[in-house]
Parts: C-alpha cells; sequence; structure tokens
C-alpha cells in the first residue's frame, strides 16, 4: 500500500495543492510555515479522521471558507484506489470511495499510516487522554471495524452524561434510573469491547516493544508495556471518591478509558463477558 497523489482545496493554508509521490522516500523540502507539515497531517487523516496536531476538524479548513476537501489516491496490491473526505464546517462530514458515497469511518479500512511527529511528546508528557488517544488510533490502525465502537462509545457517554446533568438540576429522579439503566448497559456493552481489544493490543505489542527497545538500550534497562484501568481499580476499592470518578466521565474520559493505577494483570485472556461484569459492578457502586 502507497499513496501515489494526494489533491487538496481549501485544507489547511492551501487553496489548492496537487502532490505526485513517488516510490521510497519523499522528502518535502520548504522553508517555515510554507505547508509541508500539512501535507502530512492530510494523509494520516485517511487512516484516523483526526489531526495528530488539534482535536477538531474545523482548524483543516482554510480560513474564509467552509469547505476542505482531500483526495488521495492509493496503490493496494494491484489496483488504484481513490480516497476522498469533505470536512464541513458546522456540518457533517462527507467521504467517497472511488467516486462512490460510503461513511467517513469506512476510510480507514482502506488506508493505513504511521505518523512521527513533534507532537508525539505530549504520549509520554501529556495527560492520560493523549495515551488513550494514541493507543485508540493504534487500534483502528490494528482493527479499522473500532472506529465506529469508539465513536459510538463517546456518542453514549455524552447522552448518558446529559442525562445526568439534566436530572441534577432538575432535581426529578424518579423517571432517571429506568433510563440510565438503559445508557448504562449501552456503556458496558461498548465499553468492554474497547478494554478487550485496547488489553489484546498491548498483548501483540508486548514482544515487539521490548525487542525493539532491547536493539537500543541492550541488556542496561528493559522495557514492558501495561494496561492501567479505572474499572479493575475501582472495583477493588470501595471507598473511592465518587465526585472526582463522576467529573472524569463528564469530561469525556468515561470509565472505560480513564487511567487511575496500574494493573499489569489486564491481559487479553479474561473474556469480554467477565470486563462487562467488571463494568456493571463499578457502575452499580457509583450510581449514587
Amino acid at each position: 500500500m502507497r499513496v501515489t497523489h494526494l489533491s487538496l482545496v481549501d485544507f489547511r493554508n492551501y487553496r489548492s495543492a496537487e502532490v505526485a509521490l513517488q516510490p521510497g522516500a519523499n522528502l518535502i523540502i520548504g522553508r517555515n510555515g510554507q505547508g509541508k507539515t500539512n501535507l502530512v497531517e492530510a494523509i494520516a487523516y485517511f487512516a484516523s479522521l483526526s489531526s495528530h496536531r488539534v482535536s477538531g476538524d474545523a482548524a483543516l479548513i482554510r480560513a474564509g471558507t467552509d469547505v476542505a476537501i482531500a483526495r488521495m489516491r492509493v496503490a493496494v496490491r494491484d489496483r488504484d484506489v481513490l480516497l476522498e473526505v469533505q470536512i464541513n464546517r458546522g456540518a457533517a462530514n462527507r467521504a467517497q470511495v472511488n467516486r462512490n458515497g460510503v461513511r467517513p469511518r469506512e476510510l480507514p479500512r482502506w488506508f493505513s499510516t504511521v505518523v512521527f511527529a513533534p507532537e508525539d511528546l505530549s504520549i509520554v508528557r501529556g495527560d492520560p487522554a493523549r495515551r488513550r488517544s494514541f493507543l485508540d488510533e493504534a487500534l483502528i490502525a490494528h482493527n479499522p471495524a473500532m472506529i465506529s465502537v469508539l465513536a459510538d462509545y463517546e456518542r453514549v457517554v455524552r447522552q448518558r452524561t446529559s442525562l445526568l446533568k439534566s436530572a441534577r438540576a432538575t432535581g426529578v429522579r424518579k423517571a432517571l434510573d429506568a433510563t440510565l439503566e438503559v445508557w448504562d448497559q449501552q456503556l458496558v456493552d461498548l465499553g468492554s469491547r474497547i478494554m478487550f481489544e485496547r488489553r489484546n493490543l498491548v498483548r501483540l505489542l508486548s514482544d515487539p516493544v521490548a525487542r525493539a527497545y532491547a536493539s537500543l538500550a541492550g541488556d542496561d534497562h528493559g522495557a514492558r508495556l501495561e494496561m492501567s484501568e479505572s474499572v479493575v481499580s475501582l472495583r477493588s476499592d470501595r471507598s473511592v471518591d465518587v465526585s472526582r470518578e463522576t467529573l472524569g466521565a463528564e469530561t469525556g474520559a468515561g470509565l472505560a478509558g480513564t487511567t487511575r493505577v496500574e494493573n499489569s494483570g489486564a491481559g487479553a485472556d479474561v473474556s469480554r463477558e467477565t470486563i462487562a461484569s467488571e463494568f456493571h459492578e463499578v457502575l452499580r457502586l457509583l450510581r449514587s
């Protein structure tokens, strides 16, 4: 798989751009601020539907316009595939594969890539949300179908949080429990799948990470990859600060993605049913 051509319209600082890419390494040279990184950003967008530099899509649209278009031709084995995404300001994005309309979340099924950028330092220095995002980007690259699961999970977190805020504001609790149970079930169904797939990815990456680190550091140091999950720690800690955890969910982290304490035993050998049961138990403990 390789990119053979990139076409941009009103993307970042480009009114228009046509870039032909050759097999092997391609070096882009230019003065500061000309938009070299913007080309890399546009290519990477097709793999994750997100930017490695900003959290929202609005910054990708050239100032003074409402729509940005990126087209990319990809050579996949013995065929060419034309991918297109239209990024809209204030409206849902649109996508095409070989001129046929598809949902944007279908694009990562056709293209995957790895980006190395200065912003990667935030994976180490930044907050846990950045590490979750990095892990989930890798998850999408490994299993493109997960982009739908992650999007649905974020939607459920927003809807559930809105319900809780509404109940708090009105003081009406009578009808809350029944409605909340519906959202809790969706939260558990989606969240347990995300947790299972994250654990499996960590398991698959553990040996390559250890070997890669050893090739750099020799025998002086070792590296290992582990998961830290709040669901596991909260289940064993009945004295948890509920308001703190509730705040974490309201900011979009959600229980399935909140990193709290180290849990080296969170392996992929645990079934989704077991994870779901633990998730249900934590929600019950936090119900008040």
